[in-house]
């Protein structure tokens, strides 16, 4: 009879070592090759697909939720340099003024990048608000830089509910799309390196306890 519990405690301690997830941080072109093929998916969904999916009147704009959930996940730095390629591959494929997509996403990534850096958010309803709060004022802050740059251009009540429409649809989105780039994102995350820190900390306990866990 007393096999048995060693063999059930073996199996369990396979089943968490199994589970267990990676330490890519380390590797240092990991986090903008990450960050560069996830601009270039999301980019070309925005162009091909969604830009010409029109809801009543109202877009889903994948490129600017995905955009606010780099920026709260990664930081400031990752938010602005995702903003900056993004913008410009936007630009230069729609032919709209150049660089005016990545001044508003530097801008935008950066800021929210700052207040997750600033808070460390942990409730689910943190990405809703983002993908809300951000998705309006990336909207507004492109349509004033607009306006600036093209005197041709005016303030219409279809553009504003456009603007709207689209943050209500990236409010339904906000926490799906913030899963699948968490999950995308999670080996170059900032709480790698506090695992690893926590682990030099107390090397003398088990990792089990110490694992990082997708919230």
């Amino acid at each position: 009879m007393s096999p048995q519990p060693t063999v059930s405690r073996s199996r369990r301690q396979r089943r968490r070592r199994r589970v267990r997830l990676p330490d890519h941080s380390v590797i240092g072109a990991v986090p903008w090759l990450r960050l560069g093929l996830l601009g270039l998916l999301v980019g070309l969904l925005q162009l091909v697909l969604f830009s010409r999916v029109w809801i009543v009147g109202m877009q889903i704009d994948l490129a600017v939720l995905t955009l606010l959930m780099v920026g709260l996940l990664a930081g400031p730095i990752s938010g602005a340099a995702f903003g900056f390629g993004l913008g410009l591959l936007l630009d230069g494929v729609s032919g709209q003024t150049l660089g005016l997509s990545s001044l508003s996403f530097v801008l935008t990534g950066y800021a929210v990048g700052r207040l997750g850096q600033l808070r460390d958010p942990e409730s689910s309803a943190v990405p809703v608000v983002v993908g809300v709060f951000g998705t309006f004022a990336a909207l507004v802050l492109y349509g004033l830089l607009e306006l600036m740059l093209n005197q041709s251009t005016r303030v219409s009540p279809g553009m504003i509910w456009v603007i709207v429409g689209t943050t209500l649809i990236n409010a339904l989105l906000a926490l799906p799309v913030h899963n699948r780039v968490k999950r995308w994102l999670l080996p170059m995350l900032p709480e790698e390196a506090r695992r690893r820190r926590r682990r030099r900390a107390y090397g003398s306990r088990s990792t089990s306890d110490l694992d990082v866990r997708i919230r």
